[in-house]
């Protein structure tokens, strides 16, 4: 008789536990974002970021700052993948804890290659106002540090983040233009293809940095 008086409280509680669990888990299909993904990311950015420190670490002023063309000179690359690091930490990290939309996996299921490929493409690409070099650093050092800590705290982001970067995308296209069967991969990615489009995108500025070194007239210390 006891169990029976408590009943109607017991069965309330079991509603709550079972509405908890549920909305906990209304958003997830299981963990798309693999340990393996993670990892390879992870040993991107430490590669990425040895080759970029060995190109760079023993350069004379003169070096850093030689400009051999109308392109950028090395000081300017190194500001221009700071400033690239930051914005993607705070892309990646304000999305992470937006709500997910699971629909656009469709657009952007295996479609990594597409991203990686961005480190060997031969069509040059334009910096947008946001990502131009200003000449914010007073020293090379200065400029270096600014680096390291930028790649650091987005390394760290990764390594630590429990969110399923798989879940979450980010858009370069206005979404309310088109229907979801129009857009492609290159309107949204999910945010693990945007690490990997960054990566790419520092081999692609590490290359030019070999460039520079090997003009004719690069400084020789």
């Amino acid at each position: 008789m006891r169990t029976l008086k408590y009943l109607p409280q017991i069965l309330i509680l079991i509603l709550l536990i079972s509405c908890q669990s549920t909305n906990d888990n209304s958003n997830e299909e299981g963990q798309w974002w693999t340990k393996e993904e993670r990892q390879l990311i992870l040993s991107e950015l430490d590669r990425t970021t040895e080759e970029l420190k060995t190109e760079i670490e023993n350069l004379s002023d003169e070096q850093w700052n030689f400009r051999g063309g109308d392109g950028w000179n090395i000081g300017e690359i190194v500001e221009h993948l700071e400033m690239q690091n930051q914005l993607h930490y705070r892309e990646i990290s304000v999305i992470a804890n937006s709500p997910q939309h699971l629909e656009y996996r469709k657009i952007t299921e295996g479609g990594d290659d597409y991203f990686i490929k961005y480190a060997t493409d031969t069509i040059k690409g334009q910096a947008g106002w946001f990502l131009t070099p200003k000449g914010k650093f007073n020293s090379k050092k200065a400029a270096e540090s600014a680096f390291y800590l930028a790649r650091g705290k987005l390394r760290e982001y990764v390594e630590t983040t429990p969110a399923d970067l798989r879940k979450q995308f980010t858009f370069r296209s206005p979404m309310y233009e088109k229907d979801l069967s129009e857009l492609t991969i290159s309107d949204v990615r999910d945010l693990h293809q945007l690490l990997l489009t960054g990566i790419a995108h520092t081999d692609r500025h590490i290359e030019q940095i070999r460039n520079i070194k090997a003009h004719d007239d690069f400084p020789n210390d």
